[in-house]
Parts: C-alpha cells; sequence; structure tokens
C-alpha cells in the first residue's frame, strides 16, 4: 500500500471516535427562563449506500477511491456515540444548550418565532468542535494523528405540538457546514508528515417524540441526513455525496 493511500486512511480514522451526529432532540418549545433539563442518550450514525466506503475497502482499490472514503466518512464515521446534554431557559422564549455528542461538543441557542396555543416554532444556532490527537493502532497500524480538529455551525427551525407536559412532537429541519483538517504521520513508513481537510455541507430533516412523566420523560428522533463533502490532500481534491440515517433517544430530567 501507497504512503497516499495510507495517509488518506488515516484521514478516514482519525475521527471514529468522535462521530458528529448532532440529533435536535428537543421539543420546539423551549423551557421556562431559570429551568434546566439534563438529557443523557445515545445517537446512531447509519450510512445510507455505502458504495464510497465499500469500493475503498476493496484491495483493487485507487488513491481516487480511498481519498474519496476519507473526505466523505472522516467526520460522521459509521456507529453509535454517547449524547450528553444540558438545557437551560433563558426568559423571553429563548434557551441556551450545552451538549458532548461522542467527543464533539455542541453549544448553541435556540428562541421562539412562534406560539400559538399548542404549537410553536422555533429557530436554533449552534456551534460544534472536537480536537483529537494521538495514536491509532486500534484503527490505522503505524499512524499517528499529531493535529486535527473538525469545527463548524448549524441552523436549525423546528415546528411541533407540545400538549401540557405530557407529550411533544415535533418536525425539524437543520442545515450546517463544518470544516476538519488534520497533520498525521506514517511512522512505519517514513518520518514524514501529511496534512489532509476537508469541507462539509449538510442538510437534515428530523422527526421527534416526547413523553414525559413529572420531572422525567423520554425522547426519540429520526433524522435523515444529506452531506456534500470536498477535500484530500493537496492537489487531489475529490467530493462525495453521501446519505445517512440517525436515530436517537434520550432520557430528560428536569430539575
Amino acid at each position: 500500500m501507497t504512503w497516499r493511500r495510507r495517509a488518506a486512511l488515516a484521514a478516514f480514522g482519525l475521527t471514529a471516535g468522535c462521530a458528529t451526529a448532532s440529533p435536535i432532540l428537543a421539543p420546539a418549545r423551549v423551557l421556562p427562563a431559570e429551568k434546566v433539563e439534563l438529557d443523557l442518550g445515545t445517537a446512531l450514525v447509519a450510512p445510507v449506500g455505502t458504495g464510497t466506503l465499500d469500493e475503498a475497502r476493496q484491495r483493487t482499490a485507487s488513491n481516487e477511491q480511498i481519498i474519496r472514503s476519507a473526505v466523505a466518512y472522516a467526520m460522521t464515521p459509521p456507529g453509535v456515540v454517547p449524547y450528553f446534554s444540558g438545557r437551560a431557559g433563558l426568559g423571553h422564549g429563548a434557551e441556551g444548550s450545552l451538549a458532548l455528542i461522542g467527543r464533539t461538543v455542541r453549544i448553541g441557542a435556540r428562541r421562539e418565532l412562534v406560539r400559538d396555543g399548542d404549537f410553536t416554532l422555533s429557530a436554533g444556532l449552534a456551534g460544534r468542535f472536537a480536537f483529537i490527537a494521538g495514536a491509532l493502532d486500534g484503527l490505522m497500524p503505524d499512524f499517528v494523528v499529531q493535529r486535527s480538529s473538525v469545527y463548524g455551525g448549524e441552523l436549525s427551525l423546528v415546528a411541533g405540538i407540545t400538549r401540557s407536559r405530557i407529550y411533544d412532537v415535533w418536525l425539524g429541519l437543520r442545515g450546517g457546514y463544518q470544516h476538519s483538517d488534520a497533520t498525521v504521520q506514517a511512522t512505519a513508513i517514513q518520518p514524514l508528515s501529511f496534512e489532509v481537510g476537508a469541507h462539509r455541507l449538510e442538510a437534515a430533516a428530523a422527526f421527534g417524540l416526547r413523553v414525559g412523566f413529572g420531572r422525567l420523560s423520554a425522547a426519540v428522533e429520526l433524522d435523515l441526513r444529506m452531506a456534500w463533502s470536498v477535500g484530500g490532500r493537496a492537489g487531489e481534491s475529490v467530493d462525495a455525496l453521501t446519505w445517512a440515517l440517525v436515530p436517537a433517544g434520550a432520557i430528560s430530567w428536569r430539575l
């Protein structure tokens, strides 16, 4: 395997522990002022159609196929990630949130645009970032990630029905941008470092349901996500379009 292929596969593996699934997992209606809600759950990134990934795993894969797979999946590798979140009502129809999704941190705020009886329409803005470094022996032998980062932001629009805190149903749309860059070293081949990077545009639709009993509630959500990614090594830019289903669930406790 050439050093180009090894570098591209390292780019694919460098964020395998930090999938950036970003479920909404919250109703359209924000929390009242000074109320706090803690969420504990999980999310699964399940690609729909993995032709790009399957091609890269073949012995006869070309450099371009491997690099395309790295660009397509490095920021959101398939798999399960834990989800921890805290939301706090800020008053005036707004709330702030902080979530840890795998190794990704998401910080955001939402505000209600419309509240009419049981119906609510809210909009949100959030930033996401992750930093990783270290050996990848469990994923890609003979590679060390010297420096890596994933960062970006997203906008969301959520419409839903709330019934006396007994249950919530919502539909959401989310769009975002992410950038990743890393320096990896092929220690077993030659002491050289390689720069890899990618840009990613995402769009997702979500359907969620939450049922509550007093302070305790449980929520489930299913997202359909489309992502267009472009990047690679210098002079070897490729692009890829991928789809994924992202089911997620969480248990919430209101303080």
